[in-house]
């Protein structure tokens, strides 16, 4: 399976990591290390690693979200048969919908 991300994928991984520097360059390794567990998880298992997005009236089979364990994020990503694409790191209070189209690119 060919792993791609989102060309702002990197940018939310960064915007998040200098948050968590301005309280901790510890808190910076700690976040990092469960981002990278969290993806690897994905890339190990992408079709059961997550829960599938639910729009409300629809649940979407082909785009995941997987919950970081130990920070209030999740990343979502999308899958086919050949291809997982990480699209989004999103705090958990954002509404994923609203982050649904950076997998349309």
């Amino acid at each position: 399976m060919t792993v791609l991300y989102h060309p702002e994928f990197a940018g939310d991984i960064r915007r998040y990591e200098s948050q968590y520097a301005e309280l901790s360059p510890l808190l910076v390794g700690r976040f990092r290390a469960d981002l990278d567990s969290t993806l690897a998880a994905i890339v190990n298992r992408p079709t059961s690693a997550g829960h599938f997005v639910n729009t409300g009236s629809t649940i979407l089979r082909d785009v995941r979200r997987r919950n970081l364990s130990n920070f209030p994020f999740f990343v979502i990503y999308g899958t086919t048969d050949t291809h997982l694409l990480f699209g989004s790191l999103i705090p958990s209070a954002s509404d994923p919908l609203g982050w649904l189209g950076r997998l349309k690119t």
